[in-house]
């Protein structure tokens, strides 16, 4: 049967008495009606997918109904035929099928966080909650060997034949990105041949309109079904999307925190391995931006959206010289504040790895972030195995590129000797800023902390008051000036 038939009666709501809503991509089409979604995969083949028989239809939407379960179990439901039967058509009814659709549960309007990011209202929580759900994700997906390096050098030369055929560009642009991501690729060489025992079968297609918050947390669907080939990935290609589609929307901060809150939750045994594979991160970022180049240029008004992206893309391939910044002071003094509006603004894009002895401590005794941890998990054996995991993952990234932020007490002169030390031998600028501020601001500060990594209280407080702390080299910040005239502060310091 001619699909336009088909489409026809389900534009006039056929199945329902009523017409839908109706969404349209270039390859599906999504009916809406009360609290349910039905997708229809067009009979096209565009090269890189393929639903131009029946049967590949029928495979595809099984496919996609497989894979988002991984990530939305409850939003994807069923795949159903469309039935004829004495000439009369029926989802799921007598006769032979001639078509499928794929029936969802609905989400609620606004709730895609592309449509957040629109408004201004994407909260920086809901992107480290996705962080979260992704790094989670990430970690139960299927493993898979691939030879990731000529996989990457497949997307690399796809991305470039496909914008050389697209008016949209000007050559000499297409040019100037081509040799910035090539540079990128070559910095990126050792770590992109490391990945392929990395590689997981990934969403694929991992940006903020592929994403909704139900209920106050945010869902994955959506994922690449058609072809494994580009979801075969590894992990950190996987998130480079959602990073680059932050980025490009100009919330550098989301995206800075999304990288670190992703990064936290790894194994602690793999943050070294991680944190040196970082080294990929800008040619990941780069392809990301020419994929949504080439793709925006496809559309029909979308020429000056894609050139956007082309020079993004170019951007981002840009390699800088990383720093280490070093950020010490009493609990309550606003360190993890203040390492938080400096990050997204340090080195390259999205910013520097931002390492808390706070979270460092809880993920290597093996507990939620928000978990309380006893007595015995700081003691000093407790504290130097803590610090030794900081200093070794902050050494790490600044090896692969990434600037880094170090958020710790750092009361003991030889902790501050130590990450100094590390800056000095991986020969990049160093910045060491200690905070302080009065004790009854600490203590105030500290009795209206809730939901933090941190356990400290005012009887810790009042233990570090004990502390011989030293003499302190560092550069000294009135932590009671506020959160933004420390900022402020600090930012002069940095660029100094």
């Amino acid at each position: 049967m001619d699909q336009a038939v088909i489409v026809q009666w389900l534009r006039a709501g056929g199945p329902w008495g009523r017409e839908p809503e109706v969404a349209e991509t270039h390859a599906a089409l999504v009916f809406l009606v009360g609290e349910s979604a039905y997708k229809l995969k067009k009979a096209v083949d565009l090269g890189y997918l393929d639903f131009s028989t029946l049967e590949k239809r029928r495979h595809a939407l099984e496919r996609e109904l497989k894979l988002n379960r991984r990530t939305a179990h409850e939003m994807y439901r069923r795949v159903l035929p469309i039935t004829q039967d004495d000439g009369k058509l029926a989802i799921d009814g007598r006769g032979a099928p001639v078509d499928y659709v794929l029936e969802m549960k609905r989400f609620a309007k606004g709730a895609l966080l592309s449509e957040l990011a629109d408004q201004g209202k994407l909260d920086v929580g809901l992107i480290e909650k996705l962080a979260h759900h992704i790094a989670a994700f990430h970690a139960d997906a299927e493993s898979i060997y691939v030879r990731w390096p000529a996989s990457l050098q497949r997307i690399a030369d796809e991305n470039i034949a496909d914008l050389h055929t697209q008016s949209a560009f000007d050559p000499a642009a297409i040019e100037g990105q081509s040799k910035a991501r090539d540079r990128a690729l070559a910095f990126a060489k050792e770590a992109v041949a490391r990945q392929s025992r990395a590689v997981r079968h990934c969403h694929g297609d991992l940006h903020l309109r592929n994403a909704f918050v139900d209920h106050g947390r945010p869902i994955l669907f959506d994922c690449i079904e058609f072809d494994d080939f580009y979801a075969e990935i590894p992990p950190l290609y996987d998130l480079a999307f959602l990073l680059m589609d932050l980025l490009a929307r100009g919330l550098n901060g989301h995206a800075n925190r999304a990288l670190n809150a992703w990064v936290i939750d790894q194994v602690p045994q793999r943050w070294r391995a991680l944190l040196e594979d970082l080294a990929a991160l800008p040619a990941y970022l780069t392809l990301r931006a020419e994929i949504r180049a080439k793709t925006e240029a496809l559309k029909p008004d979308g020429a000056e959206s894609a050139r956007k992206y082309l020079a993004l893309a170019t951007e981002l391939a840009q390699l800088k010289q990383p720093c280490l910044i070093a950020i010490g002071g009493l609990s309550g003094t606003g360190k993890s504040t203040l390492a938080r509006a400096l990050a997204p603004g340090v080195g390259r894009a999205p910013g520097a790895i931002h390492l808390r002895t706070d979270e460092i401590r809880k993920r290597l005794a093996a507990i939620s972030l928000d978990t309380r941890l006893p007595a015995a998990a700081y003691t000093a054996e407790r504290s130097h195995q803590v610090y030794v995991a900081m200093d070794e993952a902050a050494r790490a990234a600044l090896h692969a590129g990434q600037a880094v932020v170090a958020d710790a007490v750092f009361a003991r002169a030889d902790e501050r000797a130590a990450i100094e030390a590390i800056a000095e031998a991986v020969q990049v600028p160093f910045v060491g800023l200690w905070l302080d501020a009065p004790v009854p601001t600490l203590e105030a500060r500290l009795d209206r902390r809730t939901g933090d990594a941190s356990d400290a209280d005012a009887a810790i407080l009042h233990k570090q008051l004990e502390y011989n702390l030293g003499e302190i080299a560092w550069h000294k910040l009135d932590a009671s000036a506020g959160a933004r005239g420390v900022a402020d502060a600090a930012r002069k310091l940095v660029a100094g």
